[in-house]
């Protein structure tokens, strides 16, 4: 693995401790806002279309359908404030959020890295008499297919989801962190604290793992220099999740 310097002597210093947070706080409040008016757009559509249906927020909570449409429109939002402000700082966005393709050692030792880790955090979940899938991932996943809506519900987690997070939290975020005194062990502490608090539909034992998760996935970042590298080992970690949902959910009924 490439463990030296990814940034090029000649490239402009990347944003400090407070620009970061500043860019950073602005992308996930125009990505939240982004997603709270395509949800209330999804419940004025379902009311319209279904006469005498009131559609709350929080019923769409569970919503496949309007999560994944939410995700997949919200996104692009997100990557482009980041990657605004990286050209903004005198950057290529590829360059500043390490959109460099990974080497074939590096994706096998990320998976090697990842499989065992997962598979471990399912017997752990197991160990406590808890349900591999989580209720959330399941309810989700069941009104999806009540809707006929799987393979937009596949995008989204599968795809655009671990690309917008992978290229805010390792992408932008890690550049910034990374050259101030917090350093890398830091900037992995931050980075994946913050990524899993924003997984508030889980539970805290799901939280502490995606925690967990994301200090390797970091920790990957760093020592490949290649965002690319942690979106790919995102992806095939949600696959698994919805995987595992649909063997749950078909099953079961």
């Amino acid at each position: 693995m490439n463990v030296g310097p990814d940034v090029s002597t000649a490239a402009p210093p990347a944003y400090g401790l407070l620009g970061t947070i500043a860019w950073t706080a602005l992308g996930i409040a125009l990505w939240f806002m982004a997603q709270v008016l395509i949800l209330y757009g999804f419940a004025a559509w379902k009311e319209l279309s279904e006469p005498g249906t009131v559609v709350s927020l929080s019923q769409l909570a569970t919503d496949g359908t309007a999560l994944a449409i939410a995700v997949i429109l919200a996104a692009p939002v997100w990557i482009g404030v980041v990657a605004y402000a990286a050209r903004l700082r005198g950057w290529s966005a590829r360059g500043y959020l390490a959109l460099i393709p990974a080497r074939r050692g590096e994706i096998l030792f990320g998976i090697a890295c990842l499989a065992p880790l997962l598979i471990a955090f399912d017997l752990l979940t197991l160990a406590f008499g808890r349900d591999v899938v989580p209720p959330f991932m399941r309810d989700s996943y069941l009104a999806a297919k009540g809707y006929g809506s799987l393979p937009l519900f596949f995008i989204a987690v599968v795809i655009v989801g671990p690309i917008a997070e992978e290229i805010a939290f390792r992408g932008f975020m890690f550049r910034g962190l990374s050259t101030t005194w917090l350093g890398v062990g830091g900037t992995l502490a931050v980075t994946s604290g913050l990524w899993a608090a924003m997984h508030i539909q889980y539970d805290l034992l799901v939280v502490g793992q995606i925690f967990v998760i994301g200090v390797v996935l970091g920790w990957l970042r760093w020592a490949s220099d290649s965002t690319l590298l942690t979106t790919l080992l995102h992806m095939l970690a949600n696959l698994g999740a919805i995987l595992e949902a649909m063997i749950l959910v078909e099953w079961s009924s």
